[in-house]
């Protein structure tokens, strides 16, 4: 597709606006009705992988059946002629968090709590709903700026995410869109049982929401390592980084930090529980959400192996497994990995004394 095209007769494509690995966004006006929108598409050389339409139909499907107001809104979804799949989407204006943290590196309390206050609220009615967004982080958080309010959020891209219960009506059909033998996260931002490759529930969302408001909050997230092993070993084993005593003793910081706590007993049950602990309220009483009915797919660089295929960009909307993932031969991804590093040092420490001989 090019800027000019009309795609389905539908669509005018005006001007290209993001691109990633996987698809471009392009602006463009529905021409029946002149309204402004932003178009998503595969690339030429994505679209013939079978895994990756598989991931954009089911991201367009899951989008769809939500509703909150900071849950971005589909539009259309759709295939030309020629084989390319798109999807339609409300046309943002404003910046990806990660962007926007890049310009200005750390946030106040207050302005963090608002901001996590609103993706709560599009993360409860996705667990409600039985879906577990499972790529939480600030490239999928958008920051909107309009007449009304400063900062609105819009989360976005579930791509990755994961039917948890069962799901219900139109998201039982989802369930069988999973990319067969592929491992996908970012280890920044994963759960301890995401990077372990265990089954998930919404206390995975609340954690990786929890690095990424300690970023916000510090400038730092408190798990990072060059190696993405060592980062997801961290999220298991290493504490977490105190915050400085202004911010420990906020109810913002309080709330981060039970979020971030290793068991899953110990964090928020609920995203309506972190939001009442950020207002510093009563927290209501905890249901704790249901498993994923199938284990997880399982590296700031996303780490897929398999069949899929993985980029640490995406387009966003504005510039837009039937075996156990997250294990190689039934061996959980990070053993596998370590294991490789540790032979990779050995066969280093052979050749370094057998060149001093």
């Amino acid at each position: 597709m090019n800027v000019g095209d009309i795609v389905d007769e539908k669509y005018q494509l005006e001007s290209e606006i993001g691109q990633g690995s996987f698809g471009t966004v392009f602006l463009a006006k529905q021409v029946q009705i002149d309204r402004t929108v932003a178009l998503k598409v595969l690339l030429p050389w994505v679209k013939a992988d079978q895994a990756m339409r598989h991931r954009f139909r089911r991201e367009a499907k899951l989008a769809s059946v939500l509703r909150n107001e900071h849950t971005i809104d589909i539009f259309d979804f759709g295939e030309t002629s020629e084989g390319d799949l798109y999807i339609v989407m409300e046309y943002l204006e404003g910046a990806p968090l990660d962007v926007v943290l890049k310009e200005e590196v750390s946030m106040n309390p207050s302005r963090v709590k608002h901001i996590a206050l609103q993706t709560l609220h599009s993360l409860q009615e996705a667990h409600d709903k039985g879906i577990v967004h499972r790529d939480l982080k600030p490239d999928n958080i958008f920051l909107c700026n309009n007449a009304l309010q400063k900062d609105f959020v819009k989360v976005f891209d579930f791509g990755i995410a994961k039917i948890v219960g069962g799901g219900q009506g139109a998201l039982k059909e989802t369930t069988k869109l999973t990319v067969t033998g592929g491992t996908v996260g970012t280890p920044v931002y994963m759960s301890p049982e995401q990077c372990r490759g265990q089954d998930l529930s919404p206390a995975s969302d609340i954690y990786s929401l929890g690095i990424v408001l300690y970023e916000c909050l510090t400038g730092t997230v408190p798990f990072e390592d060059s190696n993405p092993v060592q980062t997801m070993m961290m999220h298991n084993n290493a504490e977490v980084p105190p915050l400085p005593d202004e911010l420990a003793s906020t109810e913002v910081g309080k709330a981060i930090m039970k979020s971030l706590n290793k068991k899953i007993s110990d964090r928020f049950a609920t995203a309506d529980a972190f939001a009442a602990a950020l207002k510093g309220e009563q927290i209501p009483e905890e249901k704790p959400g249901a498993s994923v009915t199938h284990p997880n797919e399982s590296s700031r660089t996303p780490v897929e192996t398999g069949s899929g295929s993985s980029s640490t960009s995406r387009p966003s909307p504005v510039s837009g497994s039937s075996q156990p993932a997250a294990q190689i031969a039934g061996i959980p991804l990070w053993a596998a990995l370590l294991g490789v590093l540790v032979l990779g040092v050995f066969i280093g420490v052979g050749v370094f004394l057998i060149l001093q001989k």
